[in-house]
């Protein structure tokens, strides 16, 4: 149940009352107080009430329809001000004990404006001033106005019965107190805790259109990804193969048909991943093969175009998913198109092994290096980078000029977010048939 629905017409109304609900709450106290005195006007015309006390009355019933909420100053003078026609009302008794029956309603009235204006320090502040006028009211005037209801039943009445009704009546406002004080306690806690509420959705709301940007935007990148790597790495094997076409051209025909026909496959194989990428499918890019078979097959591809020796080591002893296996294939074959397009090598290592929690991956080259600093640009290695982040793995890169290049992966088998450390990174043997 929404206890202050908003409506365009009572922002301001209701910017100036916390909930509304209060303020009807209010209203009915004020309106138990006029039936109040109008019947005990019937029933003792002896006591009569006075414009003064009518005048009073009616401010402190109209001081309602605002709430000075902002400033702690304006807060305190609202207060001080609504105390003190409380408090003439209570001298005002002693003239006309008839408003003495009023005086409770309006001490519950005070107590509920003062919960909205302040804190727990300044709520028991006033409830302590309205609970001392009150009972100054009850000690003074009460055994006198106890004594006279009483004779109407009984001829003479016995002292201690009248304290034990002037107790009672204490005992009676104490309690309507608490239970008013606690009453308006919980409604603001409602309230304040629906406007967090509100407030959140708000901000859900645009976090949702922030998430959906940057959902867009990651999906761009790995479009992106899977265009450079797929069809970077049969561009340059295309490349490679018909430069070879024209070296064999006139020293051997059919060698230089071979390369040919390896060229017509190769670009058979752009426009493929050309088609995987725009239609953005997440398939692994060996559907038919392990990825240990994918790895020595893009292994073979690349060395075969090329002059270069090749060590490659993959022991994979768990299953992987299709996600890490993309990943694996994917790093892999953008290195491998680095090498081939930068690295000027004529060594080349490929190692793949699973740990208990991890899967390894590492590419060394003999070639002419570069310097990692510099090399901020493009989708190669950042593309490696971010397919690593991804899974929460980590992807390391050490070079320098003349010697060479190492690229060293860890993808977590589980596929949970997180980093590993530098020194995690292991120690893979190589083979004794190269010096990378």
């Amino acid at each position: 149940m929404l206890l202050n629905p908003p409506s365009r017409l009572s922002q301001n109304y209701t910017a100036a009352r916390p909930l509304r609900l209060l303020l009807h709450i209010e209203w009915i106290l004020l309106s138990m107080g006029v039936l109040v005195i109008i019947t005990a006007m019937i029933f003792h015309r002896s006591f009569q009430v006075t414009w003064l006390e009518l005048v009073l009355f009616g401010l402190i019933g109209t001081m309602g329809l605002y709430l000075p909420l902002a400033q702690l100053r304006a807060k305190i003078l609202y207060t001080a001000a609504e105390l003190s026609l409380f408090g003439i009302l209570v001298i005002r008794c002693l003239d006309n004990p008839l408003m003495m029956r009023i005086i409770p309603l309006l001490g519950l009235v005070v107590i509920i404006r003062s919960c909205q204006l302040f804190h727990t320090r300044g709520r028991l502040v006033v409830a302590g001033i309205t609970f001392g006028s009150h009972l100054f009211v009850s000690l003074t005037l009460g055994q006198t106005a106890i004594s006279r209801n009483l004779s109407r039943l009984m001829s003479t009445p016995a002292a201690w019965q009248v304290s034990v009704l002037q107790t009672n009546a204490i005992i009676l406002f104490t309690l309507a107190l608490l239970f008013v004080f606690l009453l308006v306690d919980a409604l603001l806690n409602v309230h304040s805790n629906q406007q967090k509420l509100e407030i959140a959705h708000v901000q859900l709301q645009q976090y949702a259109l922030q998430v959906e940007g940057q959902a867009a935007l990651q999906e761009r990148n790995r479009i992106a990804r899977e265009i450079h790597d797929s069809l970077g790495h049969s561009l340059t094997a295309q490349t490679i193969l018909l430069e070879n076409v024209l070296l064999f051209w006139e020293q051997d025909i059919e060698q230089a048909k071979s390369y040919l026909l390896k060229a017509k496959d190769s670009s058979y194989q752009a426009l493929k991943d050309v088609s995987r990428a725009v239609a953005a499918l997440r398939d692994s890019p060996q559907p038919d093969k392990p990825l240990q078979a994918a790895i020595i097959e893009l292994v073979n591809k690349v060395c075969q175009s090329t002059a270069m020796s090749q060590v490659c080591e993959i022991n994979i002893t768990t299953s992987l998913s299709d996600e890490l296996t993309m990943a694996a294939y994917r790093i892999v074959q953008e290195a491998l198109t680095n090498v081939v397009k930068h690295a000027q090598a004529n060594q080349l290592s490929v190692q793949l092994c699973t740990k208990p929690q991890s899967l390894y991956v590492q590419v060394l080259d003999n070639g002419k290096g570069f310097d990692p600093s510099k090399n901020t640009t493009g989708f190669g290695l950042g593309g490696m980078k971010e397919r690593a982040i991804a899974l929460g793995g980590t992807c390391q890169i050490w070079s320098a000029p003349g010697a060479g290049c190492r690229i060293s992966v860890i993808l977590p088998l589980s596929n949970v977010v997180g980093t590993l450390p530098v020194g995690a990174l292991p120690t893979m043997p190589l083979r004794a048939d190269g010096d990378i």
